[in-house]
């Protein structure tokens, strides 16, 4: 599966257990685990505006290390610009959307914008 951002924002936020434990499970079963580059962008920008630029290293190290980080290629990048137009939704999200289409992947995500995959809802 391909973890979108929020995914990760949402266990490294939650204050609830057992919502950090119901996320950690969706990897635990998940058989192969993979985050955009442009989540490691989105998770650094958010950690350093209000945790610091120590907290935004350790985040994005631990992204790293858990998971397949797949960058934006050519294809990617069109397909994304295809998809934001289409949808009109953030580049980042397009960006994301067409990883997933690209790896045949559903989705980890809560995200509403999430129209042109197949979505594991958290």
């Amino acid at each position: 599966m391909l973890f979108d951002t929020r995914y990760f924002w949402a266990v490294f936020t939650s204050k609830s257990p057992e919502e950090t434990s119901r996320l950690k499970t969706l990897l635990e079963k998940s058989k192969s685990a993979f985050a955009s580059s442009v989540t490691i962008y989105e998770v650094y920008k958010l950690t350093l505006a209000g945790e610091g630029r120590a907290v935004a290293k350790l985040r994005t190290d631990t992204i790293e290390k858990e998971f397949d980080v797949i960058d934006i290629d050519k294809e990617i990048a069109e397909q994304g610009a295809e998809i934001s137009h289409k949808l009109h939704v953030p580049m980042a999200d397009a960006l994301i959307m067409a990883t997933s289409k690209r790896l045949r992947l559903p989705c980890v995500t809560d995200d509403p914008h999430f129209a042109e995959v197949r979505k594991v809802w958290i």
